[in-house]
């Protein structure tokens, strides 16, 4: 059943670059939303990057959304949005040891010799 006037393009969005195990594994996404991003991605990308000309009112609406004139509403627009969020901003990964060059820094503060108990 289609849910929307946004052209479905022949082949799946997939963006392995920042959901290597696809939108459905990565945790970020409901099912809902990463169907809706497979499904509509290619266009929805096409759209945003002005590679697709808006050919109807949903499309149109959908450049608004993207532009911050109109609030998104539909499943679709919120999906991309939060894909946009979360595809191009920077996620923190934080690690439990530290580079070499920074570990130099902390072997002159401290010593072993400093905690050796006889």
């Amino acid at each position: 059943m289609k849910t929307t006037d946004i052209r479905v393009p022949a082949k799946q969005f997939i963006d392995r670059q920042h959901f290597p195990y696809g939108f459905r594994k990565s945790g970020d996404f409901s099912i809902p939303e990463a169907d809706v991003l497979s499904a509509y991605g290619k266009s929805l990308a096409g759209l945003e990057s002005g590679e697709l000309s808006p050919e109807n009112a949903e499309e149109q609406r959908f450049i608004a959304v993207l532009k911050g004139e109109e609030q998104a509403s539909s499943l679709l627009e919120k999906a991309w949005l939060k894909y946009i969020r979360l595809a191009r901003n920077r996620k923190q990964f934080y690690t439990l040891h530290s580079s070499a060059s920074n570990q130099s820094d902390y072997d002159e503060d401290y010593s072993d010799d400093e905690f050796d108990v006889a």
